[in-house]
Protein backbone atom coordinates (compact mmCIF):
# COMPACT_ATOMS: atom_id res chain seq x y z
CA UNK A 1 0.00 0.00 0.00
CA UNK A 2 1.37 3.37 -0.87
CA UNK A 3 0.97 5.78 2.01
CA UNK A 4 -1.68 3.67 3.75
CA UNK A 5 -3.99 3.93 0.75
CA UNK A 6 -4.76 1.57 -2.08
CA UNK A 7 -3.11 -1.85 -2.22
CA UNK A 8 -0.76 -1.64 -5.20
CA UNK A 9 -0.86 -5.42 -5.69
CA UNK A 10 -4.70 -5.48 -5.80
CA UNK A 11 -4.68 -2.82 -8.52
CA UNK A 12 -1.71 -4.22 -10.47
CA UNK A 13 -2.36 -4.86 -14.17
CA UNK A 14 -1.13 -8.46 -13.71
CA UNK A 15 -3.00 -9.20 -10.47
CA UNK A 16 -4.10 -12.70 -11.51
CA UNK A 17 -0.54 -13.76 -12.34
CA UNK A 18 0.74 -12.08 -9.16
CA UNK A 19 -1.81 -13.99 -7.03
CA UNK A 20 -0.94 -17.24 -8.80
CA UNK A 21 2.74 -16.75 -7.95
CA UNK A 22 1.83 -16.23 -4.29
CA UNK A 23 -0.44 -19.29 -4.30
CA UNK A 24 2.38 -21.38 -5.75
CA UNK A 25 4.58 -20.32 -2.82
CA UNK A 26 6.93 -18.01 -4.70
CA UNK A 27 8.76 -15.88 -2.10
CA UNK A 28 7.46 -12.32 -1.63
CA UNK A 29 10.82 -10.84 -2.68
CA UNK A 30 10.75 -12.68 -6.03
CA UNK A 31 7.11 -11.70 -6.67
CA UNK A 32 7.93 -8.09 -5.78
CA UNK A 33 10.89 -8.01 -8.19
CA UNK A 34 8.94 -9.67 -11.01
CA UNK A 35 5.96 -7.30 -10.78
CA UNK A 36 7.81 -4.11 -9.82
CA UNK A 37 6.39 -3.86 -6.30
CA UNK A 38 7.87 -3.51 -2.84
CA UNK A 39 8.33 -6.74 -0.87
CA UNK A 40 6.34 -5.28 2.03
CA UNK A 41 3.44 -4.44 -0.30
CA UNK A 42 3.45 -8.02 -1.61
CA UNK A 43 3.58 -9.42 1.93
CA UNK A 44 0.64 -7.23 3.05
CA UNK A 45 -1.31 -8.24 -0.06
CA UNK A 46 -0.64 -11.96 0.57
CA UNK A 47 -1.74 -11.65 4.22
CA UNK A 48 -4.69 -9.28 3.85
CA UNK A 49 -6.06 -9.55 0.33
CA UNK A 50 -5.36 -12.98 -1.16
CA UNK A 51 -8.78 -14.63 -1.32
CA UNK A 52 -9.55 -17.48 1.07
CA UNK A 53 -10.12 -19.80 -1.89
CA UNK A 54 -6.67 -19.14 -3.31
CA UNK A 55 -5.05 -19.50 0.12
CA UNK A 56 -6.75 -22.89 0.50
CA UNK A 57 -5.36 -24.02 -2.85
CA UNK A 58 -1.84 -23.07 -1.70
CA UNK A 59 -1.90 -25.63 1.10
CA UNK A 60 -2.75 -28.56 -1.14
CA UNK A 61 0.74 -29.17 -2.45
CA UNK A 62 2.14 -29.61 -5.96
CA UNK A 63 -0.25 -29.92 -8.85
CA UNK A 64 -3.13 -28.22 -7.04
CA UNK A 65 -2.24 -24.59 -7.65
CA UNK A 66 -4.63 -21.81 -8.60
CA UNK A 67 -3.22 -21.78 -12.13
CA UNK A 68 -4.18 -25.39 -12.82
CA UNK A 69 -7.67 -25.00 -11.35
CA UNK A 70 -8.10 -21.77 -13.29
CA UNK A 71 -7.03 -23.44 -16.53
CA UNK A 72 -9.57 -26.21 -16.03
CA UNK A 73 -12.32 -23.76 -15.18
CA UNK A 74 -11.50 -21.61 -18.17
CA UNK A 75 -11.67 -24.73 -20.36
CA UNK A 76 -15.11 -25.55 -19.00
CA UNK A 77 -16.15 -21.94 -19.55
CA UNK A 78 -15.04 -22.10 -23.20
CA UNK A 79 -16.93 -25.36 -23.74
CA UNK A 80 -20.11 -23.94 -22.17
CA UNK A 81 -19.79 -20.82 -24.35
CA UNK A 82 -19.55 -23.01 -27.45
CA UNK A 83 -22.73 -24.85 -26.41
CA UNK A 84 -24.48 -21.53 -25.78
CA UNK A 85 -23.48 -20.15 -29.17
CA UNK A 86 -24.54 -23.38 -30.88
CA UNK A 87 -27.89 -23.40 -29.09
CA UNK A 88 -28.54 -19.79 -30.04
CA UNK A 89 -27.54 -20.36 -33.68
CA UNK A 90 -29.71 -23.47 -33.98
CA UNK A 91 -32.62 -21.89 -32.10
CA UNK A 92 -32.57 -24.57 -29.38
CA UNK A 93 -33.99 -22.81 -26.32
CA UNK A 94 -33.46 -25.71 -23.89
CA UNK A 95 -29.82 -26.12 -24.86
CA UNK A 96 -29.28 -22.34 -24.70
CA UNK A 97 -30.81 -22.05 -21.23
CA UNK A 98 -28.81 -25.03 -19.95
CA UNK A 99 -25.59 -23.43 -21.21
CA UNK A 100 -26.51 -20.09 -19.61
CA UNK A 101 -27.11 -21.87 -16.29
CA UNK A 102 -23.72 -23.59 -16.45
CA UNK A 103 -21.96 -20.39 -17.47
CA UNK A 104 -23.50 -18.53 -14.54
CA UNK A 105 -22.18 -21.13 -12.11
CA UNK A 106 -18.73 -21.11 -13.74
CA UNK A 107 -18.50 -17.31 -13.67
CA UNK A 108 -19.50 -17.32 -10.00
CA UNK A 109 -16.83 -19.92 -9.17
CA UNK A 110 -14.18 -18.04 -11.14
CA UNK A 111 -15.11 -14.81 -9.34
CA UNK A 112 -14.76 -16.55 -5.97
CA UNK A 113 -11.36 -18.03 -6.88
CA UNK A 114 -9.98 -14.73 -8.15
CA UNK A 115 -11.37 -12.77 -5.21
CA UNK A 116 -13.74 -10.69 -7.35
CA UNK A 117 -16.68 -12.11 -5.37
CA UNK A 118 -16.25 -11.80 -1.63
CA UNK A 119 -19.04 -13.50 0.30
CA UNK A 120 -17.63 -12.91 3.74
CA UNK A 121 -20.25 -11.37 6.00
CA UNK A 122 -19.77 -7.71 6.72
CA UNK A 123 -20.01 -6.43 10.25
CA UNK A 124 -21.81 -3.17 10.78
CA UNK A 125 -20.61 -1.22 13.81
CA UNK A 126 -23.18 0.69 15.80
CA UNK A 127 -21.82 3.43 18.02
CA UNK A 128 -24.39 3.57 20.81
CA UNK A 129 -22.60 6.45 22.52
CA UNK A 130 -23.48 8.83 19.68
CA UNK A 131 -26.99 7.59 18.93
CA UNK A 132 -29.72 10.24 19.35
CA UNK A 133 -31.72 7.90 21.60
CA UNK A 134 -28.83 7.38 24.02
CA UNK A 135 -27.98 11.10 24.06
CA UNK A 136 -31.59 11.89 24.98
CA UNK A 137 -31.70 9.26 27.78
CA UNK A 138 -28.32 10.43 29.07
CA UNK A 139 -29.48 14.06 29.11
CA UNK A 140 -32.67 13.21 30.97
CA UNK A 141 -30.78 11.04 33.47
CA UNK A 142 -28.19 13.74 34.20
CA UNK A 143 -30.97 16.34 34.39
CA UNK A 144 -32.77 14.24 37.01
CA UNK A 145 -29.51 13.91 38.97
CA UNK A 146 -28.76 17.66 38.90
CA UNK A 147 -30.04 18.17 42.47
CA UNK A 148 -27.68 15.36 43.57
CA UNK A 149 -24.22 16.40 42.32
CA UNK A 150 -22.38 13.56 44.08
CA UNK A 151 -24.70 10.94 42.53
CA UNK A 152 -24.38 12.65 39.12
CA UNK A 153 -20.56 12.43 39.31
CA UNK A 154 -20.78 8.75 40.30
CA UNK A 155 -23.08 7.97 37.34
CA UNK A 156 -20.84 9.88 34.89
CA UNK A 157 -17.77 8.04 36.22
CA UNK A 158 -19.53 4.68 35.87
CA UNK A 159 -20.51 5.47 32.26
CA UNK A 160 -16.97 6.39 31.21
CA UNK A 161 -14.87 3.68 29.49
CA UNK A 162 -13.33 1.54 32.21
CA UNK A 163 -15.80 2.99 34.72
CA UNK A 164 -16.96 1.35 37.95
CA UNK A 165 -18.78 -1.99 37.46
CA UNK A 166 -20.45 -3.81 40.33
Amino acid sequence: MSGRGTCTACHHAQRVELDQQLVQGTPDTQVAARFGLGKDAVRRHRINHLSASLKALRGRGPGATGERAMDRLEGLYAAAMAVLESGMTEGKATMTLAAVKELRALVELLAKLTGELDERPTVQVLNVATSPEWLEVRGRMLGALRPYPEAARAVVAALEPGGVHE
